[in-house]
């Protein structure tokens, strides 16, 4: 895991020197460049797989950001021995080639290769890890950060999109798509998608725990699953005092047996002043919801790396897959369908890249099991009404949930973390306090601190 940036054009490794100093938070464990020509591959190194160092390069060129999970698969297809997913992809790109890649790698990723004067960026399906680009007519650059971009005066930023892959070659841009989610035959017994649920979802927390591990944990039903999966995780947790989340947490650490992994931060209002220019500064944004939302995460990550972890698991995409927000109550099966359908091709803009940006602010990795292709393509398959039965939301991952967890967390009705924390409400007394008209505008004050 770590960041990457590139550039193309004259003085192009002055560029990615001054990208990586943007972004070096992601990466406290090394530098690599790779030059070529006019064209300049760089990383940061947040050291969690294997020993080694990038970028890569042999007759093409590798810088990539992510977890690849089938690593070792893919080193035995391309007859090599190796510890490192960054070694095994850049084989498997070399005899399989670049467009063809992708589709064989099963995990959350964002590379560069470089290969005959000609740059492809690629990102894994679901958008786990970002990838951003822009283009003068002097330079062609990219970066895991639009700050990097930022840094060297790039003003028009494109993201690309899941499962696409951006070239460029004197000049000229292209995209396409290179890998997405299949959905297969549908699943309208609940019986059996309940148990294949679970199974994909025991099966995608495995591959991505990590010794030793944190949970960003609320006590809802997404990660008290995850923590159950994931008994020698670490919980942590942040809340204002007297907050919904601060006794949840507490509640369902004692229903797991884990009260002894609980990490419990109670925040003061001068916490969150304290932190708010870090957020803001971390996401890029000072829209009060995307601030308000990031807020916990971004502290809860602060506190494991403190503590000297670099890999964290959420539950993100579960209300997206399995039907979590209220405003799905209402919808008829096929809108609903077509809704979730549409929340997880967005899921990536929405919250992920925010997601990832506060915790790789932190140094710390997020991990996010539901979004594990196989659990994805499973939840596609899953008819609608097992998302919503008698008004009750995710209904197919409590059911399958319930063959580990306690009844009532299973049955936990979801609460928006901004809210639930006490976060949202310090906030807006914070702008009021400092005499601001709305929290906007004193998010706008706070994030040039």
């Amino acid at each position: 895991m770590c960041g990457i940036a590139g550039a193309a054009g004259m003085d192009s490794k002055a560029s990615v020197q001054e990208m990586l100093e943007a972004i070096k938070h992601r990466g406290p464990d090394g530098t690599g460049m790779f030059t070529l020509g006019e064209v300049t591959l760089g990383s940061v190194l947040l050291k969690i797989t294997g020993e080694k160092s990038q970028p890569i390069h042999n007759r093409g060129a590798l810088t990539y950001n992510g977890e690849i999970y089938n690593f070792r698969e893919i080193a035995q297809k391309c007859d090599m021995k190796t510890d490192s997913d960054s070694e095994a992809l850049f084989n498997l790109i070399e005899s399989e080639g670049i467009d063809a890649a992708p589709g064989y790698l099963d995990g959350d990723y964002a590379f560069a290769y470089l290969f005959d004067d000609t740059i492809y960026l690629a990102r894994d399906p679901a958008g786990v890890k970002p990838l951003y680009y822009s283009k003068t007519d002097e330079l062609f650059a990219f970066a895991s950060e639009k700050k990097a971009l930022s840094a060297i005066g790039m003003n028009e930023i494109y993201t690309i999109k899941p499962g696409h892959m951006v070239t460029y070659r004197g000049g000229v841009l292209n995209e396409k798509i290179v890998t997405g989610f299949v959905k297969g035959e549908g699943i309208t017994d609940e019986n059996i998608a309940s148990e294949a649920l679970f199974n994909a979802i025991e099966k995608a927390v495995k591959k991505r725990t990590y010794t030793p591990c944190a949970i960003a944990f609320s006590g809802g039903l997404d990660s008290s699953l995850i923590a159950a999966l994931c008994p020698e995780a670490e919980l942590y947790s942040v809340g204002m005092a007297g907050s919904h989340d601060i006794m949840q947490t507490k509640k369902a650490a004692h229903l797991l047996g884990m009260e002894n992994k609980l990490h419990l931060h109670e925040l003061t209002v001068d916490d969150v002043r304290t932190a708010l220019p870090y957020v803001i500064r971390a996401i890029e944004s000072t829209e009060p919801q995307k601030v308000s939302i990031a807020m916990p995460l971004f502290l809860a990550s602060k506190n494991a790396h403190d503590d000297g972890l670099r890999v964290m698991l959420s539950g993100q995409g579960a209300d997206e897959l399995f039907a979590g927000y209220r405003r799905y109550e209402s919808m008829p099966p096929p809108e609903l369908e077509s809704a979730l359908k549409h929340d997880l091709e967005n899921i990536a803009e929405n919250n992920l890249e925010r997601d990832d940006a506060v915790t790789m602010a932190n140094s710390v990795e997020l991990r996010v099991p539901y979004l594990d292709r196989e659990v994805v393509e499973l939840a596609l398959r899953i008819a609608p009404e097992l998302k919503i039965k008698n008004g009750v939301r995710k209904y197919i991952l409590r059911l399958a949930a319930g063959r580990l967890l306690p009844e009532e967390l299973a049955l936990k009705e979801k609460k928006a973390a901004q809210y639930s924390s006490g976060i949202y409400s310090a906030i807006e007394k914070l702008a009021r306090k400092n005499r601001f008209k709305s929290v906007r505008d004193y998010f706008e004050t706070a994030g040039s601190l």
